[in-house]
């Protein structure tokens, strides 16, 4: 079914989305030499290598268990709980079950789109760069991604975001820290890319992972400001900007961060709210996805995919595909959850015991449609 047929059986054509969705149907009308950008956001669930870093090492869970015993021991596990504790005291996290998660999300990235792949794909829960370097050489390179972008954030566990892209850096990456309050606590940063798709047309691209829903808004705010500042510069320089991870934001959370700071479906004021968010734009109105996290029987929207109100623009020479925004739920990434009333697909996550499963989280795609000059 077409998305303008999904409209009018929604009822919402006619409505307050009627301006947006005129404009972005835009991009049914290309030429040729059009060509497209393909978008991918991916939180992989605690991709750990197998190798013990000494000091460096934060979480000991996803270390060899001979390691463990000999020099890590038990101790290291106290203050930790439930399957947490598990994984600290029992798991066996092996270099062959680490390829093994690593060959599964290449097989993510690189089959959603006739094994093709994103262009530029923003990961999250990653310990290092060692594992996106790992990742690239046994199983991106070949395809056409260039060296990872990776920034080593200072979050107590160690797990970081990165970018993995088709596009050289059209300059050094930048690192905005995410400072959360005045004893010197950080997140995870906000990694900003910048990437020239064309000789004259600059797509900046934003990993995030902010402060998990166990915080309180306020550290969330937080990232929200950060973030912010790398949009409101790109506005000013005259670049794309698309923002992408996991935001850890419920919908129901106020103020909430997204819809009360950054995004919205104005598209005629471009500087209250300075970004559209796909999800509420999308998804939540034509109710066709459930959501990109379950936890405890809830679907949650925290994957997002935040674009710059300049791609909605009708003179805009790159613009979304409305159409290929989705939420990936292929039979693979699925498995069966039984609430006692009925069989429903959830995310299989991954299990590091049995080495087997994806994760916990769905992965985001979108193509832009990037218009002949």
């Amino acid at each position: 079914m077409g998305f303008n047929k999904l409209l009018v059986r929604s009822g919402f054509f006619l409505g307050v989305l009627a301006p947006i969705i005129f404009t972005v149907f835009l991009v049914y009308s290309n030429s040729s030499s059009d060509r497209t950008v393909g978008l991918m956001e991916y939180n992989v669930e605690n991709l750990f290598d197998a190798t013990d870093d000494g000091p460096e090492q934060k979480d000991v869970a996803f270390l060899p268990a001979s390691i463990k015993t000999k020099q890590w021991k038990n101790e290291h596990c106290k203050g930790q709980q439930g399957f947490f504790y598990e994984l600290c005291a029992n798991l066996d996290w092996t270099q062959d079950k680490y390829e093994k998660k690593l060959s599964h999300i290449a097989q993510v990235i690189l089959g959603h789109d006739q094994e093709y792949g994103a262009d530029i794909i923003v990961l999250e829960e990653l310990e290092n760069k060692r594992v996106m370097e790992d990742l690239w050489q046994l199983f991106l390179k070949d395809k056409g991604y260039l060296e990872p972008i990776h920034s080593e954030s200072p979050g107590f566990r160690g797990i970081d975001v990165g970018i993995i892209s088709r596009f050289p850096l059209s300059s050094p990456a930048i690192v905005h820290p995410v400072l959360l309050n005045d004893q010197g606590a950080y997140s995870r940063d906000v990694l900003e890319a910048r990437f020239k798709v064309s000789p004259d047309i600059e797509l900046r691209v934003a990993a995030n992972h902010w402060p998990s829903p166990a915080s309180k808004t306020s550290a969330r705010l937080k990232a929200a400001a950060v973030l912010r500042k790398a949009i409101d510069q790109a506005s000013l320089d005259g670049a794309y900007f698309v923002a992408m991870g996991d935001f850890n934001t419920l919908s129901e959370e106020r103020p909430n961060p997204i819809s009360d700071y950054l995004a919205d479906s104005n598209m005629k004021d471009m500087s209250t709210y300075p970004m559209v968010d796909m999800h509420l734009l999308i998804a939540q109105i034509l109710h066709f996805m459930k959501g990109t996290h379950y936890y405890r029987g809830t679907w949650d929207h925290l994957d997002r995919v935040l674009l710059s109100k300049n791609f909605f623009q009708k003179d805009s020479l790159l613009q979304p595909i409305i159409d290929s925004f989705t939420i990936l739920h292929k039979d693979f990434l699925l498995m069966d959850a039984h609430d006692g009333r009925a069989t429903e697909k959830i995310p299989y996550r991954y299990d590091f015991f049995r080495a087997e499963g994806y994760s916990d989280h769905l992965p985001i795609a979108l193509q832009l449609l990037l218009k002949a000059q």
